[in-house]
């Protein structure tokens, strides 16, 4: 039988193209599957090497010292995991550079035991650095006034792989004094160099935005993850089905002629498996093919090494055996009717309808997820998965599940509305065989509830988050030189170290001498000074922390508000985040400006062109005289990096949406290719007896058309519901609607798959030919 099998598989024209075509399409298949697998191990690779930045962090556990590490350049760190003798002292900052982020970590030995970070072979003694390869090569590009001068004294070395999270990463790794160090608010004694990930640190303990926390890769990347797997595992399943129809015809004639079900099993696994093993083998070779350039891609913004997409020994025996497993299960499967009756196939008897309980485990996911509404999602990070990652896939699951139903329901209230002969027909079918209708459309289904969830949920997540900022041009234009790091609460108001000593005449006249920036303003600390701020605290004002600013000052930088008239001196709040500042009136401070002169600085203001090179000057100009300070930022720039969170889970998102939609379309494209080859002879029969052409084909955009419309808008309501759900569980926040962006793309997705649906209407005219009706 086995060989009767393999003999079948490529004996023949027809059974040599279905090979080929079930090959390309299980191919296709495993080989998204394997890049959605790799995908998930990469996030995971990328966030451990985050693990050195988070050393000293107070949130993350404490006794936690790293084995040492071997970077991929060989190198080992020969303390970095031992309980050292001579403490390193250590302060992690962020910089920027056009935008971007770059890392920088100050450390200082005190002895020769000293820990030492990954990727370099020793610390840097005073004046020296290392720098990551993106670093060193943009630091030779860049005029030293803009970027070089901020980091005085040679280059060590470059910092290899093995602490860098992505090739693009900009890291500085400086050398300091105990001295300088010991002085530096923030810096830290560390006797070990951290191995806990950014996912071993809770919330807002993690610091600079690193990485995913816990919350993140225990519960966003697992729903992630099956948001990725499960429409790639519908389309194998569907790929393994095509032609269906016509091998169960064929079976049932050799059921007709003696053959005993055992040998049709063994025959159909065979066909099957032999088609999945070559297309398991294909689909290794597109996901080593693809591996270089998918690995470029930023999914979590920013790009992976083409080593992070990698698989695991599991992950390749579960692929490896699992999918030739599964075609010969589902070949098993497909055969049931044959096995019990060949005369139920070759009469082509109406298979039992779909019945109503095919919605309970719809109801039952959307019931668990409700019931975590109205008691409370537990508090740690696993309770949290427990509770709704169960929910979610059940609700997935449910509407395969329910689609069949659904689609017969939907056909037969076409029937019941309509007196033209393609709509009856299609209804007729639809409700005949509602399964295989609904699995050309399944991909789909679950794409377009992947994106409303992930649409809805990002759109609460920002509505929570935003706040409203200096507007248009503004704001990439005021650059910022504020103190916020290692500030202390006070009462009731946030309470910001100042910069220093003023900034001087010389440090002033640099920065108005930049060609691009215009004026600037210094901002004056007056301890104890507040002013109303934009919210209440248990039902008192919120009042803010105030610096002082001249009036003559703050007149040539309008977008930052201004004072009352006749005053000379005004209180300005130092969160200027929060707060349109351009229509805001300072209140006057009861303060003379030769007086102002004599206090120390909280922060200073350039207004700039906003273009590339004055805003580095200036930034520039800037550290080198408050090394101490958090970093001069732009207010898009501060924008962007609180927000970094968002940020990166609405990367994730769009990159769920950008996978299962082109998914979904090659399923759908698979299917109604597969269902007009299984029914090229009926076709042909009816265009012999007088049917147009143009009503065959309303009849297949009809049979598409209706399960995809109805299932769709049930996958689209259940999405808000979930998304919903989730914004009151885990966002406390209400539902935000999405913008016109996902109705656009839930429209535009639609129409291509309409457009899908149209496209095989050329095939219908070949394949239902004369020649195509004779007796077999």
């Amino acid at each position: 039988m086995i060989g009767l099998g393999l003999r079948l598989a490529i004996s023949g024209r027809e059974a040599v193209i279905r090979l080929v075509v079930l090959t390309a399409a299980v191919g296709l298949g495993t080989g998204l599957l394997l890049i959605a697998v790799s995908g998930i191990n990469a996030v995971n690779s990328q966030n451990d090497r985050y693990a050195w930045f988070l050393t000293g962090n107070p949130g993350v556990p404490s006794g936690f010292a790293n084995p040492p590490v071997k970077s991929r350049e060989g190198i080992t760190p020969e303390t970095s995991g031992s309980t050292a003798a001579g403490p390193l002292w250590w302060l992690l900052r962020d910089d920027i550079f056009d935008g971007q982020v770059i890392y920088r970590v100050d450390v200082a030995v005190t002895g020769p035991s000293s820990p030492v970070p990954p990727g370099i072979p020793r610390d840097p003694g005073p004046g020296q650095y290392y720098a990551s390869p993106a670093l060193a090569a943009l630091l030779e590009t860049a005029p030293a006034s803009e970027l070089g001068d901020r980091y005085p004294g040679p280059l060590a070395g470059t910092i290899g792989d093995a602490a860098l999270p992505s090739p693009d990463s900009l890291v500085i790794i400086v050398g300091d004094t105990p001295a300088q160090l010991a002085q530096a608010p923030g810096a830290v004694r560390a006797t070990s160099i951290s191995a806990t990930p950014p996912s071993g640190c809770s919330g807002d303990s993690c610091v600079l935005g690193l990485g995913i926390d816990a919350k993140g890769l225990d519960l966003v990347l697992p729903v992630v993850a099956l948001a990725m797997l499960v429409p790639v595992l519908v389309f194998i399943a569907t790929a393994t089905r095509l032609s269906a129809a016509r091998r169960e015809q064929r079976f049932a004639a050799m059921r007709l002629t003696g053959a005993v079900p055992r040998q049709i099993s063994v025959i159909a696994a065979v066909e099957s498996t032999v088609a999945a093993v070559g297309g398991m083998a294909a689909g290794f070779g597109i996901f080593f093919a693809l591996r270089g350039p998918l690995a470029a891609i930023p999914f979590t913004g920013q790009p992976f090494f083409p080593g992070d997409l990698s698989l695991r020994l599991p992950d390749i025996l579960i692929v490896a055996i699992g999918v030739p497993a599964a075609a010969a299960v589902a070949a098993r499967l497909a055969l049931h009717r044959v096995r019990i009756s060949p005369l139920g196939v070759t009469r082509r008897v109406t298979p039992e309808p779909p019945g109503a309980w095919r919605v309970l485990p719809l109801l039952a996911g959307l019931a668990e997820l409700g019931f975590w509404v109205l008691r409370g999602v537990p508090k740690a990070v696993p309770g949290q998965v427990q509770a709704l990652l169960p929910g979610f896939a059940l609700v997935m699951a449910g509407l395969v599940v329910a689609g069949p139903w659904l689609t017969m329901a939907g056909a037969r209230i076409m029937a019941a509305r309509t007196g033209r002969a393609p709509t009856l027909i299609a209804a007729r079918r639809l409700a005949d065989n509602p399964r295989a209708a609904f699995r050309a459309v399944s991909g789909l289904v679950l794409a377009l509830f992947i994106t409303t969830v992930a649409a809805a949920i990002i759109s609460t997540q920002d509505a929570k988050d935003g706040i409203t900022q200096v507007g248009g041009a503004t704001a990439s234009n005021i650059l910022v030189d504020l103190n916020q790091g290692g500030f202390s609460r006070g009462a009731g108001y946030e309470v910001h170290p100042a910069l220093g000593s003023a900034p001087s005449a010389t440090l002033l006249a640099q920065l108005r001498g930049i060609h691009g920036v215009g004026a600037v303003l210094v901002l004056y600390a007056d301890p104890g000074l507040t002013v109303p701020g934009a919210g209440k605290i248990n039902g008192h004002q919120e009042r803010d922390q105030a610096g002082l600013v001249s009036c003559a000052q703050l007149a040539k930088i309008p977008a930052l508000g201004r004072c009352p008239t006749g005053a000379t001196v005004a209180a300005v709040s130092v969160n200027i985040g929060d707060t349109d500042l351009a229509t805001a009136t300072w209140p006057a401070a009861h303060v003379s400006a030769r007086r102002l002169e004599g206090l120390d600085a909280l922060g200073v203001f350039a207004a700039t062109d906003g273009s590339t090179r004055p805003v580095e000057q200036a930034r520039t100009l800037l550290e080198t005289a408050y090394p101490s300070a958090s970093g001069a930022t732009t207010f898009a720039e501060a924008s962007i990096h609180s927000s970094w969170r968002d940020v990166m889970y609405r990367q994730l998102a769009d990159v769920v949406i950008l996978v299962s939609l082109p998914i979904a379309g090659c399923t759908l494209a698979a299917s109604i290719a597969a269902g007009l080859a299984d029914r090229k002879r009926p076709f042909s029969m009816m265009r012999l007896a007088g049917a147009p052409l143009g009503g065959l084909r309303r009849v297949v955009a009809l049979e598409s058309a209706v399960p995809l419309l109805a299932v769709a808008a049930v996958a689209i309501g259940t999405g808000f519901g979930v998304s919903a759900m989730y914004a009151t569980m885990q966002l406390a926040h209400p539902l935000v609607a999405p913008d016109a962006a996902y109705y656009l793309l839930t429209a535009a997705g639609i129409a291509v798959s309409l457009g899908i649906i149209a496209a095989t209407f050329p095939l219908l005219r070949r394949i239902t030919g004369p020649e195509v009706a004779r007796n077999e």
